[in-house]
């Protein structure tokens, strides 16, 4: 997105709500009036609260509604109604919603425009016109609204129309707003080619002693985007030695990353935990031995998982494995306990190529797959996944599968290698059809795509590397 996080009053994050009361009838009969008594204001906010987080947004209105009656100046019930009211596309009497709450118009324009990206107008395929041309009516002179505009149109690719709002409505703005919008402008004038601009105006902007975190980033985007990692590197370096903070050994240990300068890269990353207190975050982002695990299959590695099934548990040993996803993978295993079997698998560079099945029950003996793979998933999965977000899989005797992507904020298996916790980067599996009890992890790797996790109808979880 080419536009900048604000602290707006809408959030989908708000606390959630339930459904609607039966209307109140006062019923007659020929003797007197019964009176329905007034639902209590602690009891409908409980409604909206439940209402809201069941998504009932229909019934969620008139409940508002009835609280602003009561108060109005409870803004819960103002964002919870402005929220149902775009959810359920209802444009114009949102719209008419923020007038009546917001009297100053300027703000009111603001909150406007700021629906469309809120509520990802663009990744939805959502116009949002009715709240640029509404902002823009009541508040000309306001540059937040031509400036959001323009940032829609340059995530939709259009970038002359993009570049035309966006510089009107940053010479609408003031001084001050100038400084909060500058790297969205910044954006839209790099993403249309005009990149030295770009970078001269982030400079200058800097330079000028506006070194907000947003500017900061937007300038060293650039140089991502343009691989200029080198002058990357130089830029974070001298802005280090003048007023070291931790984004700009963010960036730092990024471009390091980029160009494959493990070394570098993890160095600024244990500078951001020791100093800026960040955690093992950044060294599990550049892949830092110091907490990465070696899941690169070795001969001298030995793979231990422990399998719960029918209510028995074992260990599962992967040993001597051989892996070379152009070529075949083999191994040998061992089960422990009562279960006592061993053998080796090796799997055919045709199963490597185009397996959606799992052989993951064994019996005594060698086995040679052709048509399944084992511990591991084939190439044609794992493309598909990182592809498509989605792939068809068997993995249970009982059922096949569409197994989808799950977007995770820490995408990272935990692991005990010789004594010490470390972290395998991973991709998270769920069944498409909603059965969350099939699920699977793998090691986001196309050389080395082992299966880390599974639950099924049996689980099987890698435990332990030696």
């Amino acid at each position: 997105m080419y536009k900048i996080f604000l602290l707006v009053i809408i959030s989908l994050s708000t606390p959630a709500l339930f459904a609607q009361q039966p209307k109140a009838v006062a019923q007659v009969t020929p003797a007197a009036v019964k009176v329905v008594p007034i639902v209590p204001t602690k009891e409908l906010k409980k409604q909206l609260e439940r209402n809201f987080k069941r998504k009932k947004f229909k019934a969620v209105i008139p409940i508002a509604d009835t609280l602003l009656k009561r108060n109005k100046k409870d803004e819960n019930a103002f964002v919870k109604k402005v929220v149902s009211q775009v959810m359920l596309k209802m444009d114009k009497p949102a719209i008419e919603t923020f007038k009546s709450w917001y009297k100053n118009k300027d703000t009111a324009a603001t909150n406007i425009s700021l629906v469309p990206y809120q509520f990802e107008f663009v990744k939805n395929k959502r116009s949002a016109d009715v709240y640029y041309k509404s902002a823009m009516a009541m508040a000309p002179k306001n540059g937040i609204p031509y400036i959001m505009l323009g940032a829609d149109y340059a995530d939709a690719d259009q970038n002359e129309n993009a570049l035309k709002y966006v510089e009107k409505g940053y010479n609408l703005l003031t001084a001050r707003y100038k400084q909060t919008y500058v790297s969205t402008y910044a954006a839209v004038l790099h993403k249309a080619g005009k990149k030295d601009e770009a970078y001269k105006l982030l400079e200058d902007e800097i330079a000028s002693g506006n070194n907000s975190e947003g500017v900061i980033r937007e300038y060293f985007r650039c140089f991502l985007i343009d691989k200029r990692f080198e002058d990357g590197i130089a830029k974070a370096t001298e802005f280090i030695n003048k007023d070291p903070q931790a984004i700009y050994y963010r960036r730092r240990g990024t471009f390091y990353n980029e160009i494959g300068n493990n070394e570098k890269a993890c160095e600024d990353a244990v500078t951001l935990k020791d100093t800026y207190d960040t955690g093992d975050f950044w060294q599990k982002e550049f892949n830092c031995p110091d907490v990465m695990a070696p899941i690169k299959p070795s001969m001298q590695r030995t793979y231990i998982y422990e399998v719960l099934f029918q209510g028995n548990t074992y260990d599962f040993r992967v040993t001597n494995p051989k892996v070379d996803m152009d070529k075949g993978v083999s191994f040998k295993y061992k089960m422990t306990g009562d279960v006592g079997i061993n053998g080796v698998v090796n799997i055919s560079k045709e199963a490597l190529d185009t397996a959606h099945v799992q052989m993951n029950r064994f019996s005594n003996g060698n086995k040679d797959l052709t048509q399944e793979t084992s511990v591991w998933i084939s190439n044609a999965v794992f493309n598909e996944l990182k592809t498509n977000g989605e792939a068809f899989m068997q993995a249970s005797v009982f059922s096949a599968q569409v197994f989808q992507v799950v977007a995770e904020e820490d995408p990272f298996y935990s692991v005990n290698v010789d004594d010490q916790f470390k972290y395998i980067r991973c991709i998270h599996l769920v069944s498409k059809d909603g059965d969350d009890s099939q699920e699977l992890w793998i090691n986001d790797d196309p050389k080395n795509p082992i299966i880390l996790k599974m639950k099924l109808d049996f689980s099987i979880e890698l435990k332990q590397i030696l």
